[in-house]
């Protein structure tokens, strides 16, 4: 069987797009309940019609609750709960065990993978899981090659599920306390404020006590945490970015059955892009092909910290952090609009703009059937009005090309040298 290719989506476009360009499955958070509830845009309605497109498509989909729930959220999360079931997804990604002992309790045949939050990462631990119900569980980011596959052949009769692709914590697969002690917002009731990513100015407490240096948050000056650091800089437990795609066959060897890609409250683009690439990879690897690298390349143009591999490879060392940037830069390429059809204008495409475009400059056009390059020849407005730009927002512009791409294309904007 091949491996399942699992993507983020964190709203219903996301989720189309995720599909169209490759998806087998994707993941979906619900208010409330998941770790992403910050920024979850995906409505009750929105799952309904998420769920429909899957199975009108023949994909899968599994419903994200899996915060580890206070008591206040019990009762909601019954309730709740039954309605989601009754949508019929086809599993629920789960890590607290009361939560899961309710879910049990509403429909006891409920489908449910062990998330990542659990920390499972060992085969006896597999075989807990696997009497407490899961049929699946997404395993821990810090094991290595070998330890995956002894799980594998020790418990083969359950699904095991890893991460290869995206942001990553400092702390053991996200169960980190550092947002709930700074912003008092609680990362594990999926409230994070990713203060790991953000900068810090250091301080000497006393000349001659050169071990003892403290750390101002810049978003609250005047606030100092006492702390240890070395000559690399401020953003220490700011981590790279995960990506093993040169890795999916050691990963399927050893058991993995489904590929998790991270990132639901990134971009169209980026569940577009990413989806596109891995789905290349991996049919490559079950056609028997050697990997393609040139995929590595595509994969830098996409908004990123730098890439690094994980555990996967062996344990990690200081050049898996980014000591000097906080957000994304090493990419080459910017979202730049959404293609709606063609113009009225012979020779014009509609799009929704997303990023500022020039006549004159380079764009990309993806789909999920191939790239076309094209220059921006005359651009106009909604009115007709030609403009010296496109502005980002969401408004509507036509642009001259000589191409004539597919609906729901994606416009990237390509910067010579990067950023």
């Amino acid at each position: 069987m091949n491996p399942e290719l699992l993507m983020p989506a964190g709203s219903l476009e996301k989720l189309k797009y995720a599909y169209n360009f490759g998806a087998d499955a994707v993941y979906v958070g619900v208010p409330l309940f998941s770790l992403r509830a910050r920024e979850n845009e995906m409505t009750f309605e929105d799952l309904e019609k998420g769920i429909q497109f899957a199975r009108d498509n023949g994909k899968q989909i599994y419903v994200t609750a899996n915060i580890f729930a206070r008591n206040l959220k019990l009762k909601s999360f019954r309730e709740n709960f039954k309605k989601w079931v009754d949508l019929k997804p086809d599993a629920f990604i789960m890590s607290d065990p009361g939560l899961m002992m309710i879910a049990k309790e509403v429909d006891p045949d409920v489908n449910i993978h062990l998330s990542v939050q659990s920390n499972c990462m060992n085969w006896q631990s597999v075989k807990f899981w696997q009497q407490q119900g899961a049929t699946r569980i997404i395993l821990s980011r810090e094991l290595r090659l070998e330890e995956i596959k002894e799980i594998h052949e020790r418990v083969p009769d359950i699904e095991l599920e890893a991460f290869v692709h995206g942001s990553i914590c400092i702390a053991y697969s996200g169960r980190c306390l550092l947002s709930h002690y700074m912003s008092y917002r609680d990362a594990n009731q999926g409230v994070c404020d990713n203060s790991c990513r953000y900068g810090y100015n250091i301080y000497k407490a006393d000349a001659s006590k050169e071990e003892e240096f403290y750390l101002e948050d810049l978003r609250n000056k005047g606030q100092f945490y006492q702390i240890d650091e070395d000559e690399n800089g401020t953003y220490i437990m700011n981590a790279k970015d995960l990506c093993v795609i040169e890795h999916l066959r050691e990963l399927r060897d050893a058991g993995v059955c489904s590929f998790k890609v991270e990132g639901r409250t990134k971009s169209v683009y980026y569940a577009a892009m990413t989806s596109r690439i891995y789905r290349k990879a991996i049919d490559d690897m079950t056609a028997g092909k050697e990997f393609d690298r040139s995929l590595l390349l595509e994969l830098d143009k996409i908004a990123n910290r730098g890439y690094h591999k994980g555990f996967v490879a062996g344990n990690l060392s200081h050049h898996s952090q980014e000591y000097r940037h906080s957000t994304s830069r090493n990419y080459s390429q910017k979202f730049a609009g959404i293609v709606l059809g063609e113009s009225e204008q012979p020779g014009y495409i509609k799009i929704e703009a997303r990023h500022r475009l020039r006549p004159g400059e380079e764009i990309e056009v993806i789909s999920p059937t191939g790239i076309q390059k094209a220059v921006v020849g005359k651009i106009v407005n909604d009115k007709q009005e030609s403009v010296a730009q496109a502005g980002g927002g969401g408004l509507i512009y036509h642009l001259e090309l000589p191409i004539k791409p597919p609906v729901n294309s994606l416009v990237s904007l390509l910067e010579k040298g990067g950023f």
